[in-house]
């Protein structure tokens, strides 16, 4: 006697839940690519960073890694991918970080990044890494440009709600102010991670703040 056959939901659907299985396997094998790269990059740094290795330390072989990264380029992207959920990512909900204000939001972004520093140091290794070696490498150049303009993004998002709802000042100028505030962010994460002395980090969000609060007796806070 034949086994009875499955009810006709599961096998309209079996297609489907094969092909979810599939992409499911995929992320999870580029993401193993990715936070091999990583790793690799935090202890060699990116120089020595080469794609056998990569494929190695994530326990596939190096036609497995080009399947899913064409190139190193594309790897290296795939890296800043993965930097870039990280840095958008939630720190800690013990941060009790108020996101009802675009000074709350600007606030956020620091206190996460300083939460970040002292609990995930390897994060700014990497970015450094990438950082310093783009001037002299292409592939590196392009992804760090777009990691910068993903965030001027979100800070010319965070300046222009401020500006429209009266909590910062009127006059600000969008593009310098957030290019200001990049370069008090890089300088405190770098000068953190190097040195491995204690910055003030609330003096350094002060100065971020009087950027972009109006004086007293301006405007509303």
């Amino acid at each position: 006697m034949s086994e009875p056959v499955a009810n006709f939901e599961d096998v309209e659907h079996t297609p489907q839940r094969l092909e979810r299985a599939r992409t499911t396997h995929g992320d999870e094998r580029r993401r193993s690519l990715v936070l091999a790269a990583y790793d690799l990059i935090a202890e060699k740094g990116f120089e020595d960073l080469r794609t056998r290795d990569v494929a190695m330390r994530a326990g596939v072989n190096i036609a497995t890694l080009h399947y899913y990264f064409a190139s190193k380029e594309d790897l290296i992207d795939g890296v800043v991918d993965y930097l870039l959920d990280l840095f958008s990512s939630e720190a800690s909900r013990d941060l009790q970080l108020d996101f009802s204000t675009p000074l709350g939001h600007l606030q956020a972004m620091f206190r996460n990044t300083v939460y970040r520093m002292r609990t995930m140091p390897k994060m700014f290794v990497v970015l450094g890494e990438l950082v310093m070696r783009s001037q002299r490498h292409p592939e590196l150049e392009g992804a760090m440009r777009r990691m910068d303009e993903q965030w001027m993004h979100y800070l010319g998002w965070i300046l222009t709600e401020g500006v429209a709802q009266g909590q910062f000042r009127a006059d600000l100028d969008l593009e310098t102010t957030a290019k200001k505030i990049i370069v008090v962010v890089k300088g405190v994460t770098f000068s953190y991670v190097w040195s491995r002395q204690e910055v003030d980090f609330e003096g350094m969000l002060q100065i971020v703040e009087r950027l972009v609060l109006p004086e007293p007796g301006q405007g509303e806070l």
